[in-house]
């Protein structure tokens, strides 16, 4: 688990994939950053961009954390004892004078 407002790179070589941490893979070394969303939304404003929307979701679509529980619409989601908290969000932004795209 790594510190949500870290802007330090982490470094990762474990195999598999998010999508089966059990698949045999290669060249596992990977180099990540996190991107809170006060810094995404804020991104997109400096660019001129209008956000038309941002939602919050309660599911992932890959186990990220071990502690996730596949529910019958194929997301993951914490147990129902656990407070439910944010595991993705959606956003759209559109460019002033231009239409939105579905």
């Amino acid at each position: 688990m790594h510190d949500y407002f870290s802007r330090e790179a982490w470094v990762d070589e474990t195999p598999g994939t998010y999508a089966d941490f059990d698949a045999p893979t290669v060249h596992n070394r990977s180099v990540e950053w996190q991107h809170p969303v006060g810094s995404v939304v804020s991104a997109l404003a400096a660019a001129g961009l209008r956000i038309e929307f941002l939602h919050e979701h309660d599911a992932s679509l890959f186990p990220r954390f071990p502690v996730l529980e596949r529910q019958s619409d194929g997301c993951y989601r914490f147990p129902t004892e656990r407070p439910r908290i944010p595991l993705m969000y959606s956003i759209k932004a559109t460019r002033p004078g231009q239409p939105g795209r579905g």
